[in-house]
């Protein structure tokens, strides 16, 4: 089942006209944190800003891999990060589901924040029905 991380870190991103949304704002720079971590150990991925926030996209073992990472307030410096993993079933498409893959970038994201020194670090486990 996915997981949603929340935080704070107030990080003043400027610039505000670079970004889609207000759900945008920050978030590159929350990805630009997790990025080193996650090439070195995921290798190449994909990431960019969507009107609902930014991701990064990647594989690791068959099973795909998403960190979504949501500004909930950009002036507090508050943020959501949605961990899920997808695994593929013939025929079926992928479904989202609990995976080793998702609980090692769990730990991984949940390092990486600590290191960062952000503040009010939560993580609960949801259903794949979160959204």
């Amino acid at each position: 089942m996915p997981y949603i991380v929340t935080f704070t870190k107030p990080l003043g991103a400027s610039g505000q006209e670079q970004y889609i949304n207000d759900c945008c704002i920050g978030g590159d720079i929350v990805l630009d944190h997790l990025l080193p971590s996650l090439r070195a150990t995921y290798g190449d991925l994909q990431s960019n800003q969507e009107d609902w926030g930014w991701f990064a996209w990647f594989a690791r073992n068959g099973i795909k891999l998403a960190i979504d990472v949501h500004t909930h307030n950009a002036s507090l410096g508050e943020f959501q990060i949605h961990l899920t993993s997808r695994k593929h079933r013939f025929l079926l498409g992928s479904k989202i589901q609990n995976t080793p893959e998702l609980e090692e970038l769990r730990e991984l994201v949940m390092s990486s924040l600590e290191r960062w020194d952000v503040t009010g670090l939560e993580v609960e486990l949801v259903n794949e029905r979160y959204r």
